[in-house]
């Protein structure tokens, strides 16, 4: 029951974003869905059956990017488009492996 209500949670959480989103600057959207991905790997954490190691080592680096924003915009851009390609790579290793 638990994990329903953590998932739930995380819902809740991105669709009042989307919501906010409308009135807030747009520098927030991409905020809050990092925001998300740390909710979600936090989800998989409280259970074994859906933790994920590749997301667990991008937790850091997702945080460190929302750091980003606040001190150069151009860095959080470029931070972005690195965790982009990290996340594309895995994504590819998934997909051969799986095939």
């Amino acid at each position: 029951m638990e994990d329903k209500k953590t998932l739930f949670d995380v819902a809740i959480y991105l669709i009042s974003s989307a919501r906010d989103c409308l009135d807030e600057p747009a520098i927030y959207g991409p905020l809050r869905l990092l925001e998300g991905v740390n909710r979600v790997i936090e989800v998989s954490n409280s259970n074994p059956s859906l933790e994920d190691k590749f997301l667990n080592s991008m937790q850091k680096k997702i945080s460190e990017t929302v750091l980003e924003v606040m001190r150069d915009r151009n860095k959080f851009k470029d931070a972005l488009n690195d965790l982009l390609l990290e996340f594309a790579e895995e994504m590819k290793k998934r997909t051969i492996t799986s095939a």
